[in-house]
């Protein structure tokens, strides 16, 4: 078997958008080498070397049906940001980082902001590539499950998060803590978050806030949120579970 060809054809076009900044020169001189020796493996490799870069040619990808997954070899800071920022806006996209650190620390706050895998700045290309075939099998199939059912209704964040759209079409506008919360909860893994991890969220959104006094008007803001919602006409799919946070229980 050659291990240098992909393991099996995907439903759908697959790309691979390695994003490395200019700014390092060594990055970005280590990123070229690693986008050869991927493309070596059968992968088809999109460099970018700024963030309005990567987050067009993201858009771009995604525009034309393509399985994408976004290779973030940047400093740890920038890596958490862009990684919540695409998952913001692109939830179906796939993200490998990689740690500058090898702090378990690291990879937990990689994790949380987005990325689907993390791997270490030294991964060997074989260990990446496996990593990259068996995310873009995931997402190829998850793809094909969306493409059977795209007329199934479900809930969704528009205008950069300020509208909650329900699968029966209304369009409830919603405040900067209700976004965050909600942003931090359906971008979650299993659309579960931990009542410290939407508080932090709304605190964040709210910089101003003090932290501790938020945590304890997060079951007012769910309240105002559901009556709000129902005054759209909408039930709001948020189910709180006891003495831990909140669960996203309807269909993305």
């Amino acid at each position: 078997m050659n291990d240098s060809a992909p393991h099996k054809a995907n439903a759908f076009p697959s790309v691979v958008v390695l994003y490395a900044p200019r700014s390092l020169s060594g990055v970005a001189f280590a990123a070229k080498a690693r986008a050869t020796e991927l493309e070596s493996h059968g992968f088809q490799i999109r460099q970018c070397t700024d963030v309005p870069a990567l987050y067009l040619a993201a858009k771009n990808e995604l525009n034309q049906s393509a399985v994408v997954v976004v290779v973030l070899a940047a400093p740890h800071a920038e890596s958490c940001t862009v990684s919540a920022h695409l998952r913001m806006l692109h939830p179906a996209i796939g993200i490998l980082a990689m740690a500058d650190s090898q702090a378990e620390i690291t990879s937990i706050q990689l994790l949380q902001s987005g990325a689907d895998a993390v791997v270490p700045t030294d991964a060997s290309a074989p260990l990446m590539a496996a990593m990259l075939f068996r995310l873009l099998w995931r997402l190829d199939i998850a793809t094909a499950i969306r493409s059977a059912g795209q007329n199934t209704p479900v809930w969704a964040l528009s205008e950069q998060g300020w509208i909650l759209s329900s699968p029966n079409s209304q369009r409830i506008p919603l405040t900067t803590g209700e976004r965050a919360f909600l942003l931090a909860l359906m971008t979650a893994p299993n659309q579960r978050a931990s009542h410290a991890q939407l508080t932090d969220a709304v605190n964040e959104a709210y910089a101003g806030d003090a932290s501790g006094a938020m945590q304890s008007r997060l079951s007012v803001l769910v309240s105002r949120l559901r009556r709000k919602c129902s005054e759209y006409g909408a039930r709001l799919p948020v189910k709180s579970v006891h003495n831990w946070g909140y669960m996203f229980t309807g269909l993305l």
